[in-house]
């Protein structure tokens, strides 16, 4: 009797300490559903101006630019010669700010810190034989104007298409994080349908994608 209450006891202290200490219980899809699907649905045009094409420029080689001369004063400043002018004209976001301001709407404080760096402030890497190479961040707002970096983004952005009506919840051990996973597939290949995972974490209790939603 004595053997049977001690693993009755321990196997509640067990249950206990999951779920005061890790809370091991995930949430439940119908307590997320809408806050997944806004998150998912609000990160698409972001994550363009992140990885994708970026904010509307005026090209180099379009008439408007050799018709106003645009880059030929840039182009003594070595600063910017690596870059084109975005085009205010068009541009949902116009400052290096209001695009952190809506990323921070979508996505975790912990997962944006490389990203802005890799958008905003450049970083420097090694590339494999111990010489560090500096990377120019995407943006550069200064004085001069607001600019893009004119090479191609090296991720792969593309719209990924997720069946919200597959939408399942896992626990990850912990109270303020959560793995959800559909069925999914890029707009380029709709009949290669895999299940995908993405990552929430609780921040100021608030569920934020913790993870990318359209690399493809």
């Amino acid at each position: 009797m004595k053997k049977l209450v001690s693993l009755l006891l321990v196997a509640a202290l067990a249950i206990g300490s999951c779920v005061l200490l890790t809370g091991c219980s995930a949430p439940k899809v119908e307590d997320i559903y809408d806050r997944v699907v806004y998150l998912i649905e609000e990160s698409y045009e972001i994550n363009t101006m992140l990885y994708g094409d970026g904010l509307p420029v005026i090209g180099r080689d379009s008439e408007y630019a050799q018709t106003k001369h645009v880059y030929t004063e840039l182009d003594q400043n070595h600063a910017h010669e690596e870059y084109e002018m975005i085009d205010l004209n068009h541009a949902k976001l116009k400052t290096v700010e209001e695009i952190k301001a809506r990323a921070r709407k979508i996505y975790s404080t912990g997962y944006l810190e490389a990203k802005f760096e890799y958008c905003f402030t450049g970083y420097a890497v090694n590339n494999g034989s111990g010489q560090m190479i500096v990377e120019r961040g995407r943006y550069l707002e200064d004085s001069v104007g607001f600019f893009l970096l004119a090479e191609p983004s090296p991720f792969r952005c593309e719209m990924r298409i997720y069946d919200y009506s597959t939408m399942k919840v896992e626990s990850l051990g912990r109270k303020d994080a959560c793995a959800v996973t559909m069925e999914s597939w890029l707009e380029s290949t709709p009949d290669k349908i895999e299940t995908v995972e993405i990552y929430l974490v609780l921040q100021d209790g608030q569920w934020m994608l913790d993870s990318e939603t359209s690399l493809g």
